[in-house]
């Protein structure tokens, strides 16, 4: 489906509590409730999701996705939708099925494309990735890329140092490889470590429990604010902001 843009979308009658073992609609799909909490719809990874707990997407990998200078890919005209990559990489097959490449070398760059399958590669060159999209502008040898899951893709608990994008807090329990709801706006429920004054920030671990959020401080992602006084070990009601 190639990308354009829209209004909102009207998701009449989800259920909060979702646990699809099919999926329902796009993963990263925004929703409100009438009160106005905000909340995406994401696909859970490998461990079950505990109401209250702060979520991230699947760890980054400098290696194989996002190294530094980018990966090298072979020339595509103007137009094309398939990409191969000439430097050695480990992906599972469509790991990065609508998730991104961004072009971060010119020719090209500071473009971005959404991904619609890829192919496998086992510490190989010679991965295949189809873009939902035409590329824009040609890429030759000197370009270079790098691509990543969506961040609703394979949620993970956060741990005590973030290793990926802030995804948000569960609200109920989504079981493992299944599809729910993540909320990432309006007032929330959340696992807090530290002491926490109301109407001040509230960020990502720096260190301390998975799962937990804690008071803001310097180099740490804004989960929200503080509606009531935050209490270590507890869960504070928490006004989310992330969208």
């Amino acid at each position: 489906m190639s990308t354009s843009l829209s209004s909102s979308p009207l998701i009449i009658g989800a259920d909060l509590n979702s646990n699809d073992s099919v999926q329902q609609m796009n993963v990263g799909a925004y929703a409100e409730t009438p009160d106005g909490r905000g909340f995406r719809y994401a696909l859970n990874g490998a461990v079950a999701t505990i109401a209250g707990q702060v979520y991230q997407s699947a760890v980054l990998d400098a290696t194989n996705d996002q190294p530094s200078g980018g990966l090298a890919v072979a020339a595509v005209a103007i137009g094309g939708t398939t990409i191969t990559t000439s430097t050695s990489t480990t992906w599972a097959v469509n790991q990065f099925a609508g998730g991104y490449l961004s072009v971060v070398v010119t020719p090209g760059q500071g473009y971005l494309y959404r991904i619609k399958s890829n192919t496998a590669t086992a510490g190989a060159v010679g991965g295949v990735i189809v873009l939902e999209d035409p590329l824009v502008i040609a890429l030759t040898s000197a370009s270079k890329v790098i691509v990543i899951e969506h961040p609703y893709s394979n949620v993970i608990v956060a741990p005590a140092t973030p290793t990926g994008t802030l995804a948000g807090v569960a609200p109920s329990i989504i079981s493992i490889a299944r599809y729910g709801w993540i909320q990432t706006f309006g007032a929330a429920s959340v696992l807090f470590t530290g002491t926490g004054a109301a109407g001040k920030a509230v960020g990502t671990l720096s260190g301390g429990t998975i799962g937990s959020a804690a008071p803001a401080i310097a180099a740490t992602n804004i989960l929200g604010y503080h509606m009531a006084t935050g209490i270590t070990a507890e869960y504070a009601l928490i006004f989310l902001t992330i969208h």
